[in-house]
């Protein structure tokens, strides 16, 4: 088969690989490693879970590309692998003995989690901070909303999908996608609120220990 440009799109580089050229599916590997490692790494807390969980991901899709309906998107067939590999991650880890190593704790406001930026483009180190801050504070939200709102909200941030899109990869109807987005961000914008408040009540408290 001719050699594929660097911008097919997703339906070309399938048929490619099950028409036997394997090497293209590295351009789907490419195409979403990164988005799919952001929603992993919210997801389990750990870029090493993550990294695994995404390698993992690509496995099984490689392995049953030929189940894969063309009728359907394939980036969120993709997001449903995903999603399935993370629970099992976490089942699977809940069912062992816990050891906490601090040097395994999620940096959150690293480029894996905020993109990577060209340096002619990076803020100044207060605005680095200020993203980093608001990263964290994003993540540690997301672990306080319903999974299934948390999730939704990941597909939507990380992933920039669609609503149609998140209904796919949930397997949901497209209303309730809608409304674990809607309601995450409600229940997310109240957590923010409540962690600022709390946060300029410690330093008013800071201040007058002075």
């Amino acid at each position: 088969m001719d050699q594929l440009p660097e911008n097919a799109t997703d339906g070309e580089l399938v048929a490619a690989v099950l028409a036997g050229c394997d090497e293209h599916f590295a351009h789907l590997v490419r195409r979403y490693q990164s988005p799919l490692l952001r929603v992993a790494r919210s997801r389990l807390g750990n870029i090493e879970r993550a990294e695994d969980v995404v390698q993992e991901t690509f496995m099984n899709a490689h392995r049953w590309l030929n189940t894969y309906n063309s009728k359907y998107s394939f980036r969120t067939w993709l997001w449903t692998i995903l999603l399935r590999q993370c629970s099992r991650n976490y089942a699977r880890q809940n069912r062992k003995p816990q050891v906490h190593n601090w040097s395994n704790r999620p940096r959150v406001g690293d480029d894996v989690s905020v993109g990577i930026q060209p340096p002619s483009t990076l803020p100044s180190p207060p605005s680095q901070l200020l993203a980093k801050e608001r990263a964290e504070l994003l993540e540690q939200s997301l672990q306080e909303l319903p999974e299934s709102e948390a999730d939704a909200l990941r597909l939507r941030f990380y992933g920039q999908l669609k609503f149609q899109e998140i209904a796919d990869a949930m397997q949901c109807a497209i209303s309730t996608a809608k409304n674990r987005v809607r309601n995450g961000l409600v229940k997310l914008a109240e957590i923010v609120t409540e962690s600022e408040a709390l946060a300029e009540a410690n330093e008013a408290d800071d201040s007058s220990d002075h």
